[in-house]
């Protein structure tokens, strides 16, 4: 496989792991909300909300950093 393709490879496995994660901050947001509509403390589901999205945020810096220009013309491909 050449170099191009490999690179096409890699942005598609990034932005799957994006979505996965944005895929688990949308569950724990739900969590939250249950727990909170059943007057249930949800401050550890908060604060593993938080670590989500600062593990989004990132990740997403990282591969803006790593792939550059090329991050947004691969996130309109996807």
């Amino acid at each position: 496989m050449d170099r191009k393709g490999l690179s096409k490879i890699k942005r598609a496995e990034f932005l799957a792991r994006l979505d996965a994660l944005e895929r688990l901050i949308l569950e724990q947001e739900a969590r939250i909300a249950t727990r909170h509509a059943r007057g249930w403390d949800a401050k550890e589901s908060e604060r593993r909300l938080e670590l989500l999205r600062e593990s989004h945020r990132l990740y997403q810096s990282a591969l803006m950093h790593l792939l550059g220009a090329d991050f947004g013309a691969a996130a309109d491909d996807a």
